[in-house]
This record gives C-alpha cells, structure tokens and sequence, in this order.
C-alpha cells in the first residue's frame, strides 16, 4: 500500500536522518521497547497543498541511558506531478524551505539578540527539498521537520475575525520579520540581503507574458465576476462618485485580467522592498494565551515567501482578519502605526542608531504609508479570493476542496465559488473593495 510505504518512511529513514541533522540529538536512539515512533495526522491541520503528521519520538541516550520523548511536526506535498505542477507546489515548498534553512539562520545571527527568534518561528529539525526517495515515492519531495510549538502554548487563533490585541501581536510580529531586511540595507549589508532575495524562487501571477500562477488566475476570475455582479445589483454600496469611480476602473482595466493587476503589486525597489512571508494571515500564525488573553504570535508557513513591498504581507491580514466594523473610527490607522512603531524600534536595536538618524527618513510614517498606498490593492484582492471558502458552510466547503483537487478549471469549480457563504460573503467582499477606494489604494489606477 502508498500509504504504508511513506508511514514505514516517516518513522524509519526519515527519523533517522533528522537525528543526524541535530547535535542536541546525535548520541540518542530510538527506543522500541518504549514506544518507539508514533506517528499521527491531525485532522485540520493540513491544507490545499500539504499533509501535516505529528511524529512523537522517545528516545534515550547511547552514553548516560536519559530518557526523553520529542514530538514533531513533518509537513509533506499533497498530490501527483500534474496537481503539484499546476499548483506551483514545487515552487511553493522550497521557497519555504529556504525560509527555514537560509533565511531564518541568516537574519538570526546578523540580528543576534534583538530579535527573540525562538518565538518568531518554531525550531527546525530538518528542511530538505528536492529529494527523492524511493521508499518513500516516485516523486520530488521536500520534508520539513518542525518543532510541535503546542507544547509551549502556540495554537490556532479564532477562524477568522480577530480583536485588537490578536491584530496588534500579528501587526509587531511582521514588524520584527520585516525589519530584519531593513536592518541589513541600512546596516551595509546589501549584498548579503541581495544573496537571499537570490535564492528566493519566483513566485509570479505572469511570467514571459503567460499566467503562471493558474490557479490563482482561476479563482481571481470568478470572484471578480461574483465581486461586480452583486455592484451591478446593489448600486448603493458605493458611498460616494468618487469611490465608484474607482472601482469601475478597476473593473474596467482588471476585471478579465487580475493577475495583471497583482503582478504589478510584486514590483520591487531599493527602499522599501522586503523578504515577505508572503501568506500572512490568521491561518499561518499560531497565538499564545494567558488567562484567555493573546500574549504572543509565532509565524509558520512560509510557502509563498517572495521579495516585494511590505504593503503585501500587511494588506492581506488587515483585510482578511480586521473586520469591517473595526475599520472606522482610527482602527484601520492604528494597526498601521502598531506596525510602523515595532518596525522602527527594530531597526534602531538592530543597526544601533537613533530614531531620528537620517537613513531613516524613507521610512518615517507619512513616507512608509505613501508607499503603502501604491500596493495595499493586493491584500485586498487576496483576501476576497479566500473569503468564500473561510464564510462557507462545511458542506459547501468540502465541494471547493474536491474540485480544487481534481480540476479547478472545471464548471463545479466556478459554480460553486460565485454562491459560496451567500449574502455574507456578497457583503463582505463588497466592502472591502469599497474600503480599498476610500482609502486611496485604487487612486493609481486614475
């Protein structure tokens, strides 16, 4: 049995190698007679494109006899060569492991103490890509072995919407990732930054003049195509001339073409561009309570890490996890300034210079949000591309995830996104386009 084969793998060869990968685990040994390996797959932790199994290791020493047990997370594409290729996964999966083994470990020691790192991202045991085992499959895999943070705490948020203390940790634990790009522009350390970014593997909604990243494309179609129709119907959502004007142009220029518009979010610069998480959002960070209170946020995921405008990674869990009654009122705002105030205290921890040195006048606050402004779109259309299937009901979400699986490009496929989650969905995303125009994300488009 497939199935058997790559359990026997995960247990057997795969722990064996991660123990050699890991001073702190070299002199111990499996212990059969204790347990040995256990090996599980939580239901609701894998995604689209990834299996997640809970490895539990006990383990004694070869020298001393000490016991202890080590619990593990091994997360592991999902799919056959067609689906990995359509999806991008062998695009997706080394970029983040690249994360974990060049990016992480190169922030971390040219940070060192500014940064508490052991809370940023969860230990990494072992990160391979690009392997092939015939034990396991007849395919490229990649396998990354992480530490299972629950045990200190770390665990998934609320589904979706989150309160001001959950959207404040989310705005200053990017704030701290970003910050470590800038630390090594305005340090003097270009070229090691330049050395990163180079090893990031492109991840491009156009490319060559084609669409590369297909299915994104598809879904972007037909929210777009459920996002004008409800306008079409519901005229009075706009709230002024100017608004609808905007969005008509939007429609007008990208309606048919969105990933046009989301190339053009990717552009990069020498000032502000940072090594983003790429994905940031309540579904890939994990939060630590005290008395039911979030004290801590931890990133995970890393899958479609790139090279671009801050703006990305801050515009998708704005619009994705604020909700709209949380935007007026100076809450939209202070999440912005939450953000820029970690950004700052970073950079003058990590360089060692004042706040009022002038390498920092690009990156004051009027200048971080005029150039917020020219990008924010992004976040934007992400998350009206998610908010179908997060509002769904369960039924309504098992029928995305089969035809995702099985042909995205199908009529099901399109079906059953213009209707998923109904009238909410209709009103939300409506909302945060009309939000995106009020706030002058869509002006460049004038």
């Amino acid at each position: 049995m497939v199935q058997d084969r790559k359990e026997t793998f995960l247990t057997t060869a795969l722990v064996s190698k991660l123990v050699e990968a890991n001073d702190d685990l070299k002199e111990f040994r499996v212990v059969p007679d204790a347990g040995g390996c256990t090996l599980t797959t939580p239901k609701g932790l894998d995604g689209f494109m990834s299996v997640i199994h809970r490895l539990t290791l006990n383990l004694e020493h070869a020298v001393t006899g000490d016991k202890k047990s080590l619990t593990v997370m091994v997360k592991v594409m999902k799919g056959d060569d067609g689906f990995r290729q359509k999806s991008l996964g062998l695009v997706l999966f080394p970029n983040e492991i690249n994360v974990y083994s060049a990016v992480i470990p190169t922030f971390k020691r040219e940070v060192a103490a500014s940064i508490d790192f052991s809370t940023l991202v969860p230990r990494v045991y072992l990160a391979e890509a690009g392997a092939r085992y015939a034990a396991y499959s007849d395919q490229e895999e990649t396998f990354l072995v992480m530490e299972d943070v629950s045990s200190r705490g770390f665990v998934p948020g609320p589904r979706l919407n989150l309160d001001q203390p959950h959207l404040e940790l989310m705005a200053r634990k990017i704030a701290q990732f970003h910050a470590c790009s800038y630390a090594l522009r305005v340090g003097g350390q270009r070229e090691e930054l330049r050395t990163l970014v180079d090893r990031i593997i492109p991840l491009n909604f156009l490319q060559d003049g084609k669409i590369f990243f297909e299915s994104y494309d598809v879904v972007f179609k037909v929210v777009f195509e459920r996002l004008f129709h409800y306008l079409d119907e519901k005229p009075d959502v706009f709230t002024t001339d100017s608004v609808r004007e905007r969005v008509n142009t939007l429609r007008r220029k990208y309606g048919t073409a969105p990933s046009e518009l989301m190339q053009r979010c990717l552009a990069r610069d020498d000032i502000y561009s940072v090594i983003l998480h790429g994905d940031f959002n309540r579904n890939n960070v994990l939060f630590r309570y005290e008395n039911e209170t979030p004290r801590d946020v931890m990133l995970i995921d890393f899958q479609e890490n790139r090279y671009g405008s801050p703006a990305l990674d801050l515009s998708f869990f704005m619009y994705m996890n604020k909700p709209p009654e949380a935007w007026t009122d100076g809450g939209w705002e202070h999440v912005l300034a939450v953000y820029h105030r970690e950004l700052i205290r970073c950079l003058c921890d990590i360089v060692k210079i004042d706040p009022d040195d002038e390498r920092l006048e690009p990156y004051r606050f009027d200048a971080m949000k005029e150039h917020l402004k020219q990008h924010f779109i992004y976040g934007a259309i992400i998350a009206i591309k998610f908010l179908p299937c997060m509002l769904a009901d369960e039924q309504e979400v098992q029928e995305i995830v089969h035809h995702f699986h099985t042909d995205f490009t199908a009529d099901g496929f399109r079906d059953i996104y213009l209707i998923a989650g109904g009238e909410v969905v209709n009103d939300r995303i409506s909302k945060v386009i009309v939000h995106a125009a009020e706030q002058g994300y869509l002006d460049w488009l004038m």
